[in-house]
């Protein structure tokens, strides 16, 4: 029988021996990790510019803001009166009482807005409720204003 003697190794052996296996990446896996990254920040770069344009931008923060107020009004309407202000009575009935059928019963004195603001364009804010009653969709059709249409990329809006 033989028997196998086992030297000590010390920690700077253990290093000299693992260095020369550590080559790093080669040419070709160098560019792929490049062009992943390249990929991947053309087509991220795009929406974090969006993002950040649309959070700096004083004129949508206020939009949003005068939506989000004249949401909360709707929904005064609604609690008061069971259903949201059809479209033809619009946002002004939040303001007066409408005269136009389904006249509310219960509309509160005074109105569920102060005013009815503009958007930071100088265009009137747009309301539709949906065919049911249920929803509604309130929108500003921002800087490119009412001839771009509905449709568009820059419309800040609500819906419920």
């Amino acid at each position: 029988m033989r028997r196998i003697v086992t030297r000590p190794v010390s920690p700077t052996q253990l290093l000299t021996q693992f260095f020369p296996l550590q080559r790093g990446l080669s040419k070709l896996q160098m560019l792929t990790a490049i062009a992943v990254i390249a990929v991947v920040a053309v087509v991220a770069a795009p929406r974090l510019i969006n993002v950040v344009n649309h959070a700096h931008s004083p004129q949508i923060v206020t939009a949003e803001q005068d939506i989000a107020e004249i949401e909360k009004g709707l929904q005064l309407y609604k609690q008061d009166n069971g259903r949201y202000p059809t479209t033809e009575q619009g946002l002004l009935a939040l303001i007066v009482k409408p005269g136009r059928a389904p006249v509310p019963k219960e509309w509160k004195i005074g109105g569920y807005l102060d005013r009815l603001p503009r958007d930071p364009w100088g265009n009137p804010y747009q309301y539709r409720v949906s065919e049911d009653g249920n929803g509604f969709d309130v929108f500003s059709f921002g800087a490119a204003g009412p001839d771009a249409g509905v449709d568009q990329a820059g419309v800040i809006r609500a819906r419920h």
